[in-house]
């Protein structure tokens, strides 16, 4: 296998002088390069990428630390996909890291194994975050935390989305209604999921605003869950119009109206926070908060990418909420006029 020397005495320059040809860090003549290139060619040199980041101390590599992921979930993938696509395209891999403790992540730092990390399902008192401040080991989170002082983040609008959902609905005429929420969502514990505090100030502020009545049922924030939870939520009260689905219940929620013959939106209307992918399948299309999963990935890479390039970055950035009215929702079969 030819090594550097042996391609620079085919062109009849120094080793030194090949490496700065190759990765572009000097200035090197057109002619001087091209000579360098030609002798690639014909030796079919291929320079060691190892030996690279050996010698600038560097992976090349980011990590995702994520919790357990389920086969099943659409929108994690949404997130995987579109990080990985972000960090190869600038020449990087991405390692995936499950149940991270905080030492776990800093010793995948410190023996550069990766270069900077990607945290998401943060919570309120998150100890990966904790362990990362102060250190000089790039990092960026998608969500956020109790204390955001310094951080670089992107995460997206709950507060308003809720707000959305349950406005919508209550200016349909809808004033019983069901919302699926986390289990642990109302409870003050330390390993709460910031976006369960945005959640509940967006319905609050909905129910004070029309005078909502609504039955809280909590959930696994999955399919499955989301079908018992319906279920349970409509035999406790059957005289709700309308459910408000978080997480991934939706398409649970929409199985379990249907066992009951309660057609969707004429008996029951849904409304989901979610990703486009999913509400455009669902039957009925499902009318939604639609979760920018995609873009929030694509930019939170780019963010770490330009930490771990050197750069400073303290950007916090927080998509906008927006309800798409497609075909779950309707005015309820007996409409109530809108609270003043």
């Amino acid at each position: 296998m030819p090594t550097i020397k042996d391609v620079a005495a085919h062109a009849g320059v120094s080793a030194s002088t090949v490496h700065y040809a190759l990765n572009g860090k000097r200035s090197i003549s057109p002619e001087v390069r091209q000579r360098v290139l030609d002798a690639v060619q014909a030796l079919d040199y291929s320079a060691s990428a190892v030996a690279q980041r050996l010698r600038e101390h560097r992976s090349y590599s980011l990590g995702l630390i994520a919790p357990e992921l389920p086969a099943s979930d659409a929108a994690m993938m949404e997130i995987l996909t579109a990080t990985a696509a972000t960090t190869s395209a600038a020449d990087h891999t991405l390692g995936i890291y499950l149940n991270q403790t905080p030492d776990q992540v800093l010793g995948l730092l410190r023996a550069q194994h990766v270069d900077g990390v990607l945290l998401i399902e943060t919570t309120h008192h998150d100890p990966r975050i904790e362990a990362l401040r102060g250190t000089p080991h790039p990092f960026v989170l998608i969500g956020q935390t109790g204390d955001m002082t310094g951080l670089t983040t992107v995460d997206f609008d709950f507060e308003q989305a809720f707000y959305l959902a349950f406005d919508h609905l209550a200016r349909l005429g809808h004033r019983h209604l069901g919302f699926i929420v986390p289990y642990g969502a109302t409870d003050d514990q330390p390993q709460r999921k910031e976006n369960w505090y945005a959640t509940l100030r967006g319905y609050r502020r909905a129910q004070q605003e029309h005078d909502l009545h609504v039955e809280l049922e909590p959930a696994v924030l999955n399919i499955e869950d989301g079908h018992r939870a319906a279920l349970r939520l409509t035999a406790r009260a059957p005289q709700i119009t309308a459910i408000v689905a978080s997480g991934h219940t939706q398409v649970g929620v929409l199985r379990a109206l249907y066992s009951q013959g309660r057609r969707v939106p004429d008996d029951c209307s849904v409304v989901g926070v979610t990703t486009a992918q999913i509400a455009e399948w669902t039957i009925p299309r499902l009318t939604s908060v639609d979760l920018p999963l995609r873009e929030m990935s694509v930019t939170a890479s780019e963010l770490l990418l330009r930490k771990v390039g050197g750069e400073t970055v303290t950007e916090q950035v927080l998509f906008p909420a927006r309800l798409i009215d497609r075909e779950s929702t309707a005015p309820p079969r007996t409409a109530q006029p809108e609270s003043t």
